[in-house]
């Protein structure tokens, strides 16, 4: 953990901890020049803050140690002021906290040509790999990180700006310490002793031995935490709570019956917000360069950079946060049709309401915060997404709490073990996910979960035939680019924005399915790489009752009618018939299935899981059309299934690390961008580049693509609607 610390305490540096970045530098410095003389001065220096004296009138080399956030100015001055003061220094070993790697290269080339002067640069990472490298170097960095990460964390948790909904600086805390108990907490142990330990450690935050708490305060502060429910309950859960914490985390005075913390308790608790404050930099960094990218494609001054950046902040833990409470609300109330609505532009308004964007003729600021929104929840990097989905788990914890003290009596009503049947649009992008050879998509993570909670995954032979039909329309579209009418295909647009050559598509194409049986390779191919069987529902369906299959006839048809109204596009009658003969083969063969059962709405064992969001409202149109009630929705929503993962019975079987990477919303990569020209300009980089290995290539096809992506605006949200579209053509 001194690593963590040490890393942070150097992010924190600021200009006025010039002194104390000396300290530390010349100790991990000592060993490689043992005769090195500091000479820092925050009032100048002649171009060098410390200096390595060798047996001759000048030196030859030169250490500069810096605290400056512009490392290249900072370099340039102290060259040009070199060149003057010291002619014969022929090296610059530059120092900083900052964090600079590969960036330095151009730099120091330049250096090296203009000037002769060669700069090695010992940035962050350098005395972060180096800090276990002996005794004084341990000892200088936790003297650092006592004297700058100790004070910060003291007074800060692990949301800087916290939902409007967490209203006090106590509510804040509990979702500190619930993310920490998330985090630690063995998956066999139930989700109420978890919640209440972690609520109880937080009403003790502060507490050690010379500043304890009565079981009286320490209960007030709980029931504080969760004003909605029998004082005489929280007070049952937070007494047990005292009782199997003593001695562990807590210590007890039982004459005054006072409690506090133990130091080992609130170490932890500092190291959790360590690595919390590391993975928030690393997402605030994120979101500045998302923000960069979204100013410039609409046009808008970079002065908005921090405006446009801190509102993003602000509004991923607000849709987060709603999420969360959206999810305990269904399992509460055993109704899917509270998460139907994934449209968050109220809460998007909100934020635009409370930032301090300015009005600009031709930006609109909500869709602008909607694409920055969507890019940081769907972004591949493992540090930020380990821990957005940290705090995603502890609002979730505490939207369980609201609408429930007995968490754990709450979620077990959840199935503990099921067949799952699964729609193509879950299928096809796992299939397009491995080409992005550098990352592990969403699709892909889920699936390997509920492989590991030990679901069943299941596909009928309706679905596989979508999948062919989509690989045959993606072909023939490679094959005819430039009289293509109508969008591209999605496994396509996938496969190109990967970096890849339409040349080769067909080729990747084989990989799936031949030319004599596709559909049994198809087959073939979900078992051995996923482990998805295929199994028909044909008999399942059949046997539903008639005026269910009837009503379910006349909505899909009303729905696909809509979407064609609205894309103005005439799609093809027979495939729109297909479709939804595949559709219901699945919901009312899913429904039979589950005759005879009688659990709550979420205790059935079979389910039928889809990215499509009209699937979820369902039950209530049906109820318009049908005579009698309609039966219990059969639909799972791919982001209901990735919290059921996380919170279910079924989290037993899953792995923290597995939990602590699953997707924070399921949808597909922003798809509906790539134009004839982008293409054209992509195939001319390619030409230009053909030389550099094929990783290089692809990489840099890819990235040109994700800036023209940025550079064209916002995309409009596509989802399931999207791939359903794709497969009617």
């Amino acid at each position: 953990m001194v690593s963590k610390r040490l890393e942070f305490a150097l992010r924190l540096l600021e200009a006025s901890d010039w002194h104390r970045f000396e300290r530390l530098a010349s100790v991990y410095l000592s060993v490689e020049f043992p005769d090195l003389r500091t000479m820092a001065n925050p009032s100048g220096d002649q171009g060098r803050d410390s200096e390595l004296f060798v047996p001759s009138s000048d030196p030859r080399v030169v250490l500069q140690y810096s605290v400056a956030a512009d490392w290249r100015h900072k370099i340039g001055d102290t060259v040009a002021r070199l060149r003057e003061t010291l002619p014969d220094v022929i090296a610059l070993v530059y120092v900083s906290n900052q964090e600079i790697g590969a960036a330095a290269d151009a730099t120091k080339a330049k250096m090296r040509q203009d000037y002769g002067l060669s700069v090695d640069v010992r940035d962050r990472s350098w005395f972060v790999e180096r800090v276990a490298s002996s005794l004084a170097t341990e000892k200088a960095a936790e003297e650092l990180a006592v004297a700058v990460v100790d004070p910060y964390l003291s007074t800060t948790n692990v949301i800087p700006h916290a939902p409007a909904e967490l209203s006090s600086s106590e509510e804040v805390a509990a979702v500190t310490y619930l993310a920490l108990q998330w985090q630690d907490e063995a998956r066999e142990k139930g989700l109420t002793k978890t919640a209440f330990g972690a609520l109880v450690r937080a009403v003790l935050a502060n507490t050690d031995s010379e500043h304890r708490m009565s079981r009286t305060a320490v209960k007030d502060g709980v029931r504080a935490l969760l004003p909605g429910h029998p004082a005489a309950k929280v007070d049952m859960y937070a007494d047990a709570a005292l009782r199997r914490l003593t001695k562990k985390a807590i210590r007890h005075w039982q004459q005054p019956d006072e409690f506090c913390l133990t130091y080992e308790e609130r170490q932890r608790a500092l190291d959790f917000k360590t690595s919390a404050a590391l993975g928030e930099a690393e997402l605030m960094a994120s979101i500045a360069e998302i923000s960069k990218a979204l100013l410039e494609s609409s046009g808008v001054p970079a002065t908005q950079l921090a405006n446009l950046a801190g509102c993003i902040r602000d509004a991923v833990d607000a849709v987060l946060f709603e999420r969360s409470q959206a999810f305990a609300a269904a399992v509460r109330s055993g109704s899917l049709a509270t998460l139907a609505g994934d449209d968050v532009s109220s809460t998007l308004l909100d934020q635009v309401a409370k930032a301090s964007l300015p009005k600009i003729q031709g930006v609109d600021w909500v869709h602008v915060l909607r694409a920055g929104v969507r890019e940081v929840l769907i972004g591949w990097q493992p540090a930020t997404q380990v821990h957005l989905r940290s705090l995603a788990d502890a609002y979730t914890l505490l939207a369980f709490l609201r609408e429930t003290p007995d968490v754990q009596g709450a979620v077990e009503k959840m199935f503990s073990y099921g067949d799952i049947w699964l729609d193509a649009s879950v299928i096809l992008p796992l299939f397009a996910e491995p080409l992005f050879d550098d990352s592990i998509g969403r699709f892909t993570t889920m699936v390997r979960a509920a492989q590991e909670a030990g679901l069943t995954l299941l596909v009928t032979p309706g679905a596989i035939e979508e999948i062919e039909r989509h690989m045959n329309r993606s072909l023939v579209c490679a094959r005819s680019q430039s009289c293509w009418i109508g969008s591209m295909p999605y496994l396509l647009e996938s496969y190109l924005a990967s970096g890849r050559s339409v040349d080769s598509f067909a080729d990747w194409l084989d990989n799936f399915r031949g030319a004599a049986r596709p559909e049994q390779d198809i087959q073939d191919y979900l078992l051995e790489e996923y482990g998805i069987s295929m199994r028909s529902l044909e008999a399942e369906s059949a046997s539903a009752p008639e005026e269910l299959r009837h009503a379910l006839e006349i909505v899909w048809d009303e729905s696909h009618r809509r979407r064609g109204e609205r894309s103005g596009a005439q799609p093809d009658q027979m495939a729109i018939t297909r479709l939804i003969q595949h559709d219901l083969e699945c919901y009312c063969g899913v429904v039979q299935l589950r005759r005879g059962e009688t659990p709550s709405p979420f205790g059935y064992k079979a389910w039928w899981l889809t990215i499509g969001g009209e699937a979820f409202d369902l039950k209530a149109k049906l109820r318009q059309l049908m005579p009698g009630a309609p039966p219990d929705s059969p639909v799972m929503s791919a982001d209901f299934m990735v919290n059921y993962l996380a919170f279910g019975p079924v989290r037993k079987k899953l792995g923290k690390a597995r939990e602590a990477h699953l997707p924070l919303i399921m949808e597909l990569t922003a798809t509906g961008h790539l134009t004839k020209e982008l293409l054209e300009e992509a195939e001319r980089i390619r030409k230009e580049i053909k030389d550099l290995p094929d990783r290089l290539v692809r990489r840099q096809i890819r990235d040109y693509l994700d800036q023209a992506r940025m550079r064209l605006g916002p995309i409009a949200h596509a989802g399931g609607a999207r791939l359903e579209d794709d497969l009617l053509a």
